[in-house]
């Protein structure tokens, strides 16, 4: 099974994943791929940014640096047309490789992908599925946990299909609202019924 999994930012995917791990399918995440292209300054992916927004977008390591990149991309949808361009190309090339490796071993493989049907790439899965939970929850978790201001939720969320439209396309809906042994149950009865 190859499956692809999303959700609006502060949903819980990465509790999903953490659960889907534990009972050994194998993760493809998109964004920590992201993070291990940024960090090779060398890469092509970082001359790139380096040519079109110059060093502001840069730590002085030379690695990228994401939230002065995010600063930038967010104010404008050009310039995060012309990022998508760049990473793009690079990230799905991976994607694929882990995907045809799964296939061939067998394996059961997780990609979460947090603009997954935004980027058009439902499909490389045989499923799809979305965590979801209230926005509240979800704004609640991104300013107490990961220090977000409400402007800061309200860009990202710009960029996004909304939590309902996700929940709308995807195949699975596993519902984040009541705590993390609450969604790891609607995971081991989905894992449960494709070992049927």
């Amino acid at each position: 099974m190859i499956l692809g999994l999303t959700g609006a930012i502060g949903c819980g995917k990465s509790t999903a994943c953490k659960y889907f791990v534990r009972r050994n399918w194998r993760l493809f995440d998109a964004d920590a791929c992201c993070h291990q292209l940024y960090a090779d300054p060398g890469s092509p992916l970082c001359r790139e940014i380096r040519k079109e927004w110059g060093m502001s977008c840069f730590a002085s390591d030379g690695t990228i640096d994401r939230k002065a990149l995010a600063r930038q991309l967010f104010a404008s949808e050009q310039e995060m047309a012309k990022l998508t361009a760049m990473l793009y190309p690079a990230l799905f090339g991976q994607m694929e490789q882990e995907i045809a490796r799964a296939r061939h071993e067998k394996v059961h493989l997780l990609c979460e992908v947090p603009l997954l049907f935004e980027c058009g790439t439902e499909k490389y899965f045989d499923h799809t599925a979305v965590v979801w939970c209230s926005r509240e929850i979800r704004h609640e978790r991104l300013c107490r946990f990961r220090g977000f201001t409400p402007e800061e939720i309200a860009g990202r969320e710009t960029r996004q299909w909304s939590a309902e439209k996700k929940l709308e396309a995807a195949d699975i809906a596993f519902i984040n609202n009541g705590g993390a042994e609450f969604l790891y149950r609607q995971i081991e009865d989905f894992i449960k019924e494709l070992e049927i």
